[in-house]
């Protein structure tokens, strides 16, 4: 009886706020760790990446995930040409800039580890992806739902036009530009920055101080959301037509303020798209850790090395995308908004003084969900 047989993997979908969908990761009971591959390689440089995460059984139902680090990453063009990725954060690595992929072009993802082990994806050609032909928005009192609640927010749906007399597979995955007016919190004390600190100032504990204060932003921000499910589809019922009022997304009312979607669609493989139905079926959507599958799923990544385990996908393919500018004009009356904060609470500003210099502002601090740079689309004023 080999080991694999005592995994017991459970594949969630975590959010990861640059633009992809995060890495598979597995819950499991066993004693020998599964790496985990989320790799994207598209006609668009900004959807590249490689993650690669090492999901260590430490106990009867928990896993510690780590970021794989120090791993040698390539990538292999028509088993020719090498382009090296480099490690950005643990287990992140990404395509030198610029770098995508073309039509007509074969790719296989390889990587050594550290200590020597190898893996490798199977060979991958890219597709061709059809445009988006409509974005389109309808605002609902219980859009945002849970376990125990509902919250109002935004249904967005696509329409695009399936070539006939050809199977295609379809995903859908999103990132989405809120206009954020506060840079920086400091809890239990105020936020200096000034010549005694860094350019990103510093929170100095205040006695006697309970509570938050919140600082706005020196210059134009933007706080980033992504999707963080899975969104597939095959065209067994819409071979040669229009596929009309897919839903691509949803979001919560965050603020009143006009906000922008990029709405991105990719044509996948079949392997590809019976490999992420079964991620939905078994992990994204059961509800629960209590729901595992049997065994650890099998993408196209192998590994050279017998006792060692791995699960994830390199997809490859083209990428089109369309914005969509959401301005909440149809928002209704005396709705309440989530707000920016992830605590869902308003603004506490640092109490006004005699003191003229304050409170100071604070820089847009360029991060996986926050940026500096206006989107591309954005309506100032919309």
């Amino acid at each position: 009886m080999t080991k694999r047989i005592f995994y017991k993997a459970f594949l969630a979908v975590l959010l990861f706020s640059v633009a992809c969908v995060d890495p598979y990761l597995a819950t499991f009971t066993g004693d020998v760790s599964i790496f985990v591959v989320d790799g994207r390689l598209t006609n668009d440089p900004s959807v590249n990446y490689v993650n690669i995460t090492e999901a260590i059984p430490s106990g009867e139902s928990s896993t510690s995930f780590l970021g794989v680090v120090g791993a040698t990453v390539n990538v292999v063009v028509d088993e020719s040409a090498t382009i090296p990725l480099k490690e950005v954060r643990a287990g992140r690595y990404e395509f030198p800039n610029g770098f995508q992929g073309e039509f007509e072009k074969n790719y296989k993802l390889e990587f050594t580890t550290s200590d020597g082990k190898f893996f490798e994806s199977k060979q991958e050609h890219m597709l061709n992806t059809p445009e988006i032909e409509k974005v389109y928005n309808t605002f609902d009192e219980e859009a945002v739902k849970s376990v125990t609640d509902r919250a109002p927010g935004f249904n967005v749906y696509i329409d695009t036009k399936d070539p006939a007399e050809e199977k295609n597979y379809y995903m859908w995955d999103w990132r989405y530009y809120e206009k954020q007016l506060w840079c920086k919190t400091c809890t239990d004390g105020y936020y200096y920055n000034d010549a005694s600190t860094d350019s990103l100032g510093e929170c100095r504990t205040i006695r006697f101080r309970r509570g938050p204060a919140d600082y706005n932003c020196k210059s134009p921000c933007w706080q980033i959301y992504s999707s963080d499910k899975f969104n597939i589809m095959n065209d067994d019922f819409s071979n040669g037509q229009l596929v009309k009022d897919r839903l691509v997304a949803t979001l919560p009312l965050y603020t009143f303020d006009g906000a922008l979607m990029e709405v991105r669609q990719y044509s996948i493989r079949e392997d590809a798209y019976d490999y992420l139905r079964l991620v939905i079926s078994q992990g994204q959507e059961t509800g629960g850790l209590a729901d595992t599958p049997p065994a650890t799923l099998e993408g196209n990544i192998v590994s050279r090395n017998p006792d060692q385990p791995v699960t994830g996908y390199f997809i490859v393919t083209s990428v089109t995308k369309a914005l969509h500018w959401i301005d909440k004009k149809n928002v209704q009356a005396n709705v309440p908004a989530k707000t920016l904060f992830p605590e869902t609470r308003v603004a506490r500003p640092e109490p006004t003084s005699n003191d003229t210099t304050r409170p100071p502002l604070a820089p847009c601090r360029a991060e996986d969900n926050r940026t500096s740079n206006t989107p591309t689309g954005w309506i100032f004023g919309g």
